[in-house]
């Protein structure tokens, strides 16, 4: 194969091979869309090449490239899909940054709770081109829970040094670090209590970053395609605070093309095969053939945990509209 453009599922790539997958860390710069290998893992939805064509492995295929004959005229199929591709992402952006205008118009106190993870990602840098992270129009969140990974704090760093903000950093009430919380609630509250360890360590903390703020409006990265309780989202939610969903209708797929249309740094972590990121102790890594089912992003997140009437957890508590 000659050259290859990957318009869906993982971000494009063009060269002499294509690949599709994750690499480590180690075989090229961090926070930059590498190349990735392709293990027969996914189905990209809009693949095109000029010799070749990719073939089936295992019982995950990949389309091949057909000149189909219609009326005595030849349609390259590869072509066809990877113009839809571009203009799906092309009509999503629009309606992002719509939706973000008309939040800086509408609110007061509009605020974007961020958790850095890719979705977080994109809506950083759809803030970034609205102007919004410009004396603060939008202000950026951050709810520090003293269980995050080492590379979330660096991250943060990061993109603050990228956009030119500074987050507001809310923690657990009345406690400075990890050290000051386990020695007031010890190392183990997520297992003996998961709720009342949500409770201090996100639900809280939240909640207080709202108030201080006055937040009238909040932007949040969630989306239809994270599946539970998120499956049926609007862009627009009502309420004595308004919720945001610039990205609702966007699948992860759309995610990962955006950041490579715009060469985005993303949370290092996720080449470790992390499609979703919060604490160390509650995320766990997914195979690749996963994160791009239906939930698949998500289903890292609180695995084997039990909300109080025992229901499977997918939700911290921030989202759930008694806390708000």
């Amino acid at each position: 194969m000659a050259t290859a453009e990957l318009c869906a599922f993982l971000p494009c790539t063009s060269g002499s091979s294509p690949r599709l997958g994750i690499v480590s860390p180690s075989s090229s710069p961090r926070h930059k869309l590498r190349s990735f290998e392709f293990r027969g893992h996914f189905l990209p939805a809009c693949l095109s090449h000029k010799q070749g064509s990719m073939q089936r492995r295992g019982s995950i295929g990949v389309a091949r490239a057909v000149q189909v004959s219609t009326k005595g005229s030849a349609v390259d199929t590869e072509e066809w899909n990877k113009q839809a591709c571009e203009k799906r992402l092309q009509h999503l952006e629009a309606q992002a940054l719509e939706t973000i205008a008309k939040t800086i118009d509408s609110f007061e106190r509009p605020a974007f709770p961020c958790a850095l993870i890719a979705g977080d990602v994109v809506i950083l840098d759809l803030l970034h081109r609205a102007g919004a992270l410009k004396n603060e129009a939008v202000k950026i969140v951050f709810v520090d829970t003293f269980h995050l990974f080492p590379e979330t704090y660096a991250f943060l760093a990061e993109v603050e040094k990228r956009y030119g903000f500074k987050a507001h950093v809310f923690h657990a009430d009345g406690l400075n670090n990890k050290k000051e919380y386990e020695a007031k609630h010890g190392s183990d509250l997520f297992i003996t209590d998961i709720d009342e360890y949500d409770r201090i360590c996100k639900v809280e903390p939240f909640n207080r970053a709202l108030e201080t703020l006055n937040v009238d409006a909040m932007i949040n990265g969630r989306r239809r395609d994270h599946g539970a309780e998120r499956a049926h989202l609007e862009v627009v939610e009502a309420g004595a605070m308004a919720k945001i969903q610039p990205i609702a209708y966007w699948e992860f797929r759309d995610v990962w093309n955006y950041l490579q249309k715009y060469s985005l740094p993303y949370h290092p972590l996720h080449d470790q095969g992390f499609p979703s990121i919060g604490d160390v102790q509650t995320t766990l890594p997914v195979p690749q053939d996963k994160w791009f089912e239906y939930g698949g992003e998500r289903s890292g997140r609180f695995q084997g945990l039990k909300n109080a009437d025992g229901t499977d957890k997918t939700e911290c508590g921030i989202h759930i509209e008694y806390n708000i």
